[in-house]
């Protein structure tokens, strides 16, 4: 059968593959009030393990800590050979972990205060580490959530949010986002508080063959323990963006957390592995942007100052030449400051990724799960809802039209 000609057909990719929400969430990855809140997110992080290194809680366990989430290589074989010798200091171009991409990059940086306080030496260790580790939890709770709330309303109602309306829809829940795993911590607690007892007893041969023949019971409370914390382990992502997505309490989320983990285990690794690869491209684009930005930049200004000015002013971090006065070495250390803070932008933009992807992994398992729509979301109480205009029948002829908005005279 031969189809009309004035008769168009069309294929909506998003219905038949809905998994391509995660290019979406690519896109709202890479916008720059959603980098700029990854950053105050890396800066407040780091300021917190300063200021902990530095009190009396502190030790030297926080010094191994990883301040970077991505490597930085020298590269010399980019850009040509005369290109190299007009640009003051070396071209460095900054990437992630290329093998599984900016989500486990970002993930693994966001847990090792708590991958490392499993491995701590001595209670001053486990302490200073703790203290990271729930500081880490604090800031993310707050600046993660502000950038989940945006990709939620981006992905599922089309429109973009402030920044700073992010941060006040993020801060309003910050507890139940802070919640949802410290209560996860506090029911493994629990559960393996038995098992600990159990091994003190175990010190005592007699205990050892009364627990050797209950030894089934201590395998079910380890069975238990394990469920949570592989729970925990791969689903608290999940679970801050419930919260942002759903607005709902840390119980919520937590049960959103582990049914979305356990239920659809399979269509979540398939979920992992295309928002890696977008990541993978997305991070590539960004730290193409960043080394173009500042490579470009050095060669233009280098052609008119001339060879060698930009070191004299420090602006390669190697230091003030001794020529420069007081007022060049301020210019320098504030052109040094913002091409460091266009690298960052690369070095952490696996940050900003993460809560998009996360939040698009978490509309796609809802959908499977739940049967919503991925265009739902919620608001809160008082929050207003942008988007199309509001239609209002018209009143000759009953037909919907946009409706005016209303205005207040004096």
């Amino acid at each position: 059968m031969t189809l009309p000609p004035q008769q168009v057909t069309s294929v909506r990719w998003t219905a038949v593959f809905p998994w391509l929400i995660l290019a979406r969430a690519a896109r709202v990855a890479l916008m720059l009030r959603v980098i700029v809140l990854a950053l105050l997110g890396v800066a407040a992080t780091h300021g917190g393990w300063l200021l902990i290194e530095s009190s009396p809680l502190g030790h030297r366990a926080l010094r191994e800590l990883e301040l970077e989430v991505g490597l930085q290589t020298q590269i010399s074989t980019l850009f040509p050979p005369a290109l190299h010798d007009s640009v003051d200091g070396p071209l460095t171009i900054v990437k992630s972990d290329w093998t599984l991409g900016p989500i486990f990059t970002s993930w693994r940086w966001m847990v090792q205060p708590f991958g490392q306080l499993l491995q701590a030496a001595d209670w001053g260790a486990w302490t200073a580490l703790a203290l990271a580790g729930l500081w880490s939890l604090a800031v993310w709770a707050l600046f993660g959530g502000a950038i989940a709330r945006i990709a939620g309303v981006y992905l599922t109602y089309g429109e973009t949010l402030g920044p700073l309306a992010a941060l006040r829809s993020s801060a309003r829940k910050w507890p139940s986002t802070v919640g949802a795993p410290l209560l996860v911590v506090f029911a493994i607690a629990l559960l393996a508080l038995p098992l600990v007892l159990a091994g003190l007893l175990l010190r005592f041969d007699l205990m050892a063959l009364l627990l050797g023949l209950a030894w089934i019971v201590a395998l079910i409370g380890g069975a238990a323990v394990a469920i949570l914390a592989v729970g925990l382990t791969i689903g608290w992502p999940l679970m801050f963006s419930t919260v942002a997505v759903e607005r709902t309490d840390a119980f919520d989320a937590i049960s959103r957390g582990f049914a979305y983990v356990y239920q659809r285990p399979l269509h979540l690794l398939f979920y992992l592995i295309v928002a890696s690869l977008l990541g993978i491209l997305a991070q590539a684009a960004v730290d193409l942007a960043a080394t173009a930005t500042t490579t470009a930049t050095e060669f233009a200004v280098s052609v008119g100052a001339g060879q060698g000015r930009l070191g004299d002013l420090g602006v390669d971090g190697k230091g003030v030449s001794d020529d420069v006065s007081d007022v060049g070495a301020f210019g320098g250390a504030a052109m040094h400051f913002w091409t460091n803070v266009v690298r960052a932008a690369a070095v952490y933009f696996p940050l900003a990724y993460l809560w998009p992807a996360s939040t698009a992994i978490y509309l796609l398992l809802r959908r499977g799960i739940d049967a919503t729509e991925m265009s739902e979301v919620a608001f809160d109480e008082g929050e207003p809802k942008v988007g199309l205009p509001r239609l209002a029948p018209d009143v000759a002829t009953g037909v919907p039209q946009v409706a005016r908005p209303e205005t207040k005279t004096r």
